[in-house]
């Protein structure tokens, strides 16, 4: 047969059993690891939110000398002279202004 003051024992909240200095001292740690852990996080996030904008912002660039050298193929294959300087300026203001725009909406600046 089992022993009863055995199993009222084992019932009892480990709360119970430690100290109130015990408890406290669990609850800084409990209190430092959640702290870390969102510290980490954040870290975390914030590397991931600036790698998606690397790759974002060399999408743009690219589709931005797609279209120059597909421009530039056309215009001058077939003679025309409006393909110049001012164009390509313009694409690369448009194209700097839209990566501009993705870093300033993920990070509020």
């Amino acid at each position: 047969m089992r022993n009863p003051s055995k199993r009222c024992c084992m019932s009892k909240a480990v709360d119970y059993l430690l100290k109130p200095s015990e408890i406290d001292e669990l609850s800084v740690k409990t209190d430092l690891l959640e702290q870390q852990q969102k510290q980490m996080m954040d870290r975390e996030q914030k590397r991931s939110r600036i790698f998606k904008n690397i790759l974002y912002s060399l999408a743009v660039y690219l589709v931005f000398f797609a279209s120059f050298f597909a421009g530039h193929y056309f215009f001058f294959s077939l003679g025309w002279e409006l393909w110049g300087k001012p164009v390509l300026f313009a694409e690369f203001f448009i194209a700097t202004a839209i990566v501009i725009w993705i870093w300033a909406k993920n990070f509020k600046l």
